[in-house]
């Protein structure tokens, strides 16, 4: 795999539409293009990966956010009553439309916090 589309490729649906979604989302919002970090497709936002992502990925009933805010992260445990939640990612299952809107604003405030000025 080369391009987050190659990941992309290898998604059915619902996955493949909930991932590109989100990633379209972050690059759109930040002006910062996705790369593939261990095959999936992120949103840098500094030099490393430790200095700041959004990394999205696809299960086979959910989908996941992934970031280094591990507090922002922990915030969104009482605004999706149906997600999972690790030290750094959202996991949300794809039947789960309400969410989307959450995790759209979940990274709005990683790409603030990180210093991106947010696009249209």
């Amino acid at each position: 795999m080369d391009t987050p589309q190659d990941y992309l490729d290898t998604l059915d649906e619902p996955a493949r539409s909930w991932v590109a979604d989100l990633v379209a989302y972050a690059e759109r919002r930040s002006g910062i293009d996705a790369v593939l970090f261990r095959s999936r497709p992120m949103v840098k936002l500094g030099r490393t990966y430790q200095e700041g992502y959004v990394l999205v990925t696809a299960a086979k009933a959910h989908g996941t956010v992934h970031a280094i805010d591990f507090d922002l992260v922990d915030e969104m445990r009482t605004i999706l009553p149906r997600a999972a939640f690790g030290k750094g990612s959202v996991k949300v299952p794809y039947d789960d439309a309400a969410a989307v809107p959450e995790l759209r604003a979940f990274v709005d405030r990683v790409l603030v916090r990180h210093g991106v000025t947010l696009r249209d």
